[in-house]
């Protein structure tokens, strides 16, 4: 028990502190979104043991990696990989399984049954085929724009006017279920939902320069 700990904690040095050899790039970034505090211990495991090595990760732990961000997520490892411990590894092989991961991820918990919600939002997103209608690169942007900051561009405001007003509308309310959006204020998202789905509106129905 005393060496699992000790690893454990080895583990959480690496990818969570100074330790590691870093790029000065990584570590501004580090320090700017202070990506070392978002992620409980358990959970550095896991991802880590789905990128480094073998391994799944529990929906509550997806939950934390979208909380963390995809900067810091991709900082993180880019420092971890900084490690000699980690030389023998293929580099390019790694930050694939990183960002596989991460976007997988991120879509199991915006569009899946990953996020506790309820039963009539639920039923509006299979009838209509919800989950099916953007691909993840918009699905993250639009999730940026509502949840974080962020804007979305015209290629992904038409998917998101393609989606439909019903799905986006069901899909917010579905993630607003989950407990890691707990802290939020449910109207001041509700309201960027409106303003980006009318912000996508104009986008699509706007003449183009050359017109």
């Amino acid at each position: 028990m005393a060496g699992l700990n000790a690893y454990s904690l080895l583990v959480v040095l690496f990818i969570t502190s100074g330790v590691v050899i870093a790029t000065e790039e990584n570590n501004q970034i580090i320090i700017k979104n202070n990506c070392e505090a978002k992620m409980g211990m358990p959970c550095v495991w896991e991802v880590f043991n789905s990128i480094f090595k073998k391994g799944n990760v529990t929906s509550k732990c997806c939950g934390e990696l979208v909380v963390l961000g995809k900067v810091c997520h991709s900082a993180l490892v880019q420092r971890t990989l900084e490690s000699p411990h980690f030389q023998n590894l293929d580099r390019d092989t790694i930050i694939q399984k990183s960002l596989n991961a991460y976007s997988l991820l991120v879509v199991l918990f915006i569009t899946s049954g990953v996020v506790i919600a309820t039963e009539e939002n639920n039923q509006i997103i299979i009838k209509n085929n919800c989950e099916a209608k953007m691909g993840m690169p918009c699905v993250w942007e639009v999730f940026n724009s509502i949840f974080k900051t962020g804007s979305v561009t015209s290629k992904c405001c038409g998917e998101l006017v393609v989606l439909g007003k019903v799905c986006h509308s069901a899909l917010v309310q579905r993630t607003l279920k989950s407990p890691h959006f707990q802290n939020l204020d449910r109207d001041t998202i509700i309201q960027k939902s409106i303003d980006t789905w009318n912000n996508c509106l104009v986008i699509i129905h706007s003449p183009s320069p050359s017109a």
